[in-house]
Order: structure tokens, then sequence, then C-alpha cells
């Protein structure tokens, strides 16, 4: 009964830190950083099914805040590949590298790149504030 009870508060306090601020791509940001608060997984199973029921096989990557601009102009901070490590299928292995997370169809990568990136999951480190992230969804159109 613990585990379910965790597994209810990561997801109740993920959905009060979660705002999504454009929809194609989905832009959120989750106030707060990485380390607080809800667990990885709770983040995937949210985000995921905030796309909807046909929503595709899915790979994270997390960078710097001082990507997020060229993440969201160019739909990737650098040119996909299928190595390991540039992308992962969870959520919490891409979370470690930064606070800024891509996700990615993963049938489109790497070939099809312009239209892979499904979103964006930014956390409050590194200088990024939820007004910051906003401001810049609007300078670059995205709704």
């Amino acid at each position: 009964m613990a585990d379910a009870s965790r597994i209810l508060e990561d997801l109740q306090d993920a959905v009060e830190r979660m705002h999504v601020l454009s929809r194609s791509p989905r832009v959120v940001v989750a106030r707060g950083r990485r380390d607080e608060g809800a667990r990885p997984m709770a983040w995937q199973v949210l985000f995921e099914r905030s796309l909807g029921a046909e929503r595709p096989s899915l790979q994270y990557r997390g960078v710097g805040g001082v990507r997020l601009q060229a993440v969201l102009a160019n739909g990737y901070d650098s040119d996909p590949t299928l190595a390991p490590g540039w992308s992962h299928p969870r959520l919490g292995e891409a979370m470690a590298t930064g606070p800024v997370i891509q996700v990615f169809r993963a049938d489109r990568l790497p070939d099809d790149v312009s239209r892979a990136l499904v979103g964006v999951i930014v956390f409050e480190e590194d200088g990024l504030t939820l007004a910051g992230v906003r401001a810049l969804t609007g300078e670059l159109g995205l709704r």
C-alpha cells in the first residue's frame, strides 16, 4: 500500500508543478529542480499521457539550459544519432544529463529529425524560469 501511496504522491506533485506552454511541440516547464519532488517515472507517465492515446515510442535526451533556444528553434541540440547514449528510452536517464529534456519520436531518429521532436520538458535550473521559457516560446511563435 505504501508503494501505491508514493506513486499517487509523485503524480500529484508532478501535476501541480507542470505548466504546458505550447502544444506542438509540447513545451512543459516543471517548477523546481529535477531532484525535487516526483521521481522521473511520474514525469514520464504524465508527459506521455498528455500526448494522447496514439503516442509513438519515444526517446529522451537531456541537455544544459544554454541549449534550450537551439532545441526550440532547430528541433534538437545536436545532430541525432542512433549511437548508444545519444538518447534514452527512459526519462530518468536523460534527466541525469541536464534540465532541458528533448522528447523525440523513436521511429524518426535519426533520418527524419526535422519532424522527430515531440516536446521539451524544462526544469527550473541553469537560470531557466517559467517566465523566461514562456517569453522564449512566444518569441519563437510556439503555441
